[in-house]
Parts: C-alpha cells; sequence; structure tokens
C-alpha cells in the first residue's frame, strides 16, 4: 500500500520561514520604536529699542539728530541764541536757555517736532551772564525722572517748577549753585558750587531736610556737566583744569572715580539710552577747535564721531516722535545767530592729562 507522501520543503523555502520567524521575533521583542524627531520652534528675535535722538545745540540754535536715520531737524532759528538743551525723560519736549523774548536769557520749551514754542520764566534781567555761557559748565536746566518738574539755577540759587512754567519754587539760596539736577527717586537735587573751595565741586542736597552735603573735595580739578545715570547708582561729568577737560564718572557717594576719555578735550557729557551709551562733545587740535559729537559705551569704549559739526550740550531723547516738522513750524525765522564759543577752551591743549586731586 502506497502512504502519502509528505511535502518535503527545500532549502530555499525553510531559510526564508526560518528568516521570516526570526525577525518576526526580534520585532516583537527587542525592537524600540523608531523615535520621532520634532523640530524646535523658530526662534523669537529680541525686539531693539530705538536709538532715539539727540538735540544739541549748532551755530547758536537747537538741531535734533535721529540715530536711526541719521536726520536733521532744525528746531529754532532767527536772531536769537540757544543753550543748554534737556529734553523730557518722555521724548517729546525739550527745556533750554533762550534770548529770543526781549534779548533777556530765559527758560524756554518747544516739542521735539519743532512746534509750540513757549516761554516759561520771565525775568527783567538777563538770567544767564556771560560767565555762566560756558561749556565747561553747562549749566542746563534738567527735567525730574517723571517729567513733571523743571529744575534750575538762576543767578547761582536753585529754582524748581512745573513742566508748564508755573508754581516755581526756590530750593536752595545764597550758595552760588550750578548745574542742578533731580535724583531718579526724586528724593534730592545734584549740583555743583564752590562754595569755600577755589573750585566747583559735587554737592547732594536731600529735599526731606535741605542739607547739603559735599560728595567730590577736588582741590585743582573743576567739577562741570553733572548727571545722574537712570539707575541713580552712578553720577556722569567733565572734571576740567584751565584748558583740560576730560570725562569721569563717579559713584553716587562721590567713590570709585573712573576716566571715561583720554584725549584733554571731552566736555558736556550725558547718559544716552537707559544708561547703556554715553554722549559728549570734543574739540579738535590745532586750527580745527570746532566741537564734535560723540556717542560710546557707558564704560567710554567704542566711541564713534556722529556726522554734525560744531555741535555742544547734547540731550538725549527717546523715540517719542519721528515726524519731521514742517517749514512753517521753525520759531522766529530770520538770519543765524552767532556761533556760540566755549570761552573756556583755547587752541592749545597739553598733551598728558595730570591724575586729578581728591575723590
Amino acid at each position: 500500500m502506497n502512504l502519502p507522501q509528505k511535502p518535503i520543503l527545500n532549502n530555499s523555502k525553510l531559510v526564508i520561514l526560518v528568516g521570516l520567524v526570526l525577525v518576526t521575533g526580534i520585532m516583537s521583542v527587542g525592537c524600540k520604536p523608531k523615535k520621532v524627531i520634532v523640530a524646535p520652534p523658530a526662534p523669537t528675535p529680541t525686539p531693539v529699542p530705538p536709538s532715539g535722538s539727540v538735540v544739541f545745540v549748532q551755530r547758536g540754535h537747537l538741531v535734533r539728530w535721529d540715530l536711526d536715520s541719521s536726520q536733521i531737524t532744525p528746531l529754532t532759528s532767527g536772531k536769537s541764541t540757544e543753550w543748554f538743551p534737556a529734553c523730557s525723560p518722555k521724548g517729546d519736549q525739550v527745556a533750554y536757555w533762550s534770548n529770543a523774548g526781549e534779548g533777556v536769557y530765559n527758560l524756554w520749551k518747544i516739542n521735539m517736532d519743532g512746534s509750540n514754542r513757549v516761554q516759561l520764566t520771565f525775568n527783567d534781567t538777563d538770567a544767564m551772564g556771560s560767565a555762566d555761557q560756558n561749556l565747561l559748565i553747562d549749566d542746563s536746566p534738567a527735567w525730574s525722572f517723571d517729567g513733571k518738574k523743571i529744575i534750575y539755577s538762576l543767578q547761582g540759587d536753585i529754582w524748581t517748577m512745573d513742566s508748564d512754567g508755573f508754581n516755581p519754587e526756590t530750593l536752595l539760596v545764597g550758595h552760588k549753585a550750578l548745574c542742578p539736577s533731580y535724583s531718579p527717586d526724586g528724593k534730592s537735587i545734584l549740583y555743583v558750587t564752590m562754595e569755600d573751595d577755589k573750585v566747583y565741586n559735587l554737592w547732594r542736597m536731600n529735599l526731606s531736610d535741605m542739607a547739603p552735603q559735599k560728595i567730590t573735595t577736588y582741590t585743582d580739578w573743576n567739577v562741570g556737566s553733572p548727571s545722574y545715570s537712570p539707575d541713580g547708582q552712578k553720577i556722569l561729568f567733565n572734571l576740567y583744569l584751565e584748558n583740560q577737560t576730560q570725562v569721569y564718572t563717579v559713584a553716587a557717594d562721590g567713590t570709585a572715580p573712573l576716566n571715561l576719555t583720554n584725549n584733554n578735550r571731552s566736555l558736556c557729557p550725558r547718559f544716552a539710552q537707559g544708561g547703556r551709551k554715553i554722549l559728549f562733545c570734543s574739540s579738535g587740535t590745532g586750527e580745527d577747535v570746532g566741537l564734535t559729537l560723540y556717542l560710546a559705551n557707558a564704560n567710554g569704549t567704542d566711541a564713534k564721531a556722529l556726522a554734525p559739526e560744531n555741535a555742544s550740550s547734547p540731550s538725549w531723547a527717546p523715540a517719542a516722535l519721528t515726524a519731521a516738522p514742517s517749514p512753517s513750524t521753525a520759531a522766529l525765522p530770520g538770519s543765524a545767530a552767532p556761533t556760540p564759543s566755549p570761552s573756556a577752551l583755547g587752541s592749545s591743549i597739553p598733551i598728558a592729562l595730570p591724575t586729578p586731586v581728591g575723590k
């Protein structure tokens, strides 16, 4: 009897079958699922705040220089002469000295686009004599950090008033004080005076007890153009002796002096861009004694010349307005005013700056 024969697997089929069994076992036991890689989200770019603008004096009038577009906008014109501008914290207005009224210097303010020129003080006699027209001192008014007050020196006394010119009052009388400014918290004021010294030093007065306190103790060098950093930790100023002048900072208590410039011709410093930068002017040498405007890091490094020439007394403003004024908004059109010259600056400037004494 013939029995049915079992099918015989050939070698090739057997190999295929064994391979399938092994692969299936491996996949079910030891193989991990493939990891899905998700692309990270695109980084969000950090917004860069506008650089703002600088208001300065050029040929006796106020000029605004936009730091982003390099656009120049004249703010004042005519036969008047302007000195020492101070931009408001919002960047919408400028306070300054001008003889636009009856030829007598008073405080004025103007919008950043050149419109709405308003007189703030009404003195019958010059509030700023020829001795006060000194770029080394730079006796500018100053705004409180909240923009509600304007502080200024009038014949050696310190006054303050509302930013619209109302409610003037004296804060310090009989001290021959110049260059007043508010601290960021509004609790004290900063100024320079000689008092019993032969030179100008930094002083502070707390508004709670009205007690003056001496900050620096220079005996040969003068302090000019002082201002607080926005955080109140530092004071920026220029230190000068005869025709030598450099930009310095000290801590708010007068310690840790730091020389930021080294050319013996730097003056009119101001903080800019939230304290990250400083502005200052520097004169040339030889026959080139005009002032050039510089923007540098807060420690004095990477100083770059801005385009305007014969620029003095810079003041930084945040980017509040960007529109250029129409020609009709410039105040008092007419002939150009004479160029103010820094009387204390000479054409012969020493090469080396001696180490200042005091703090």
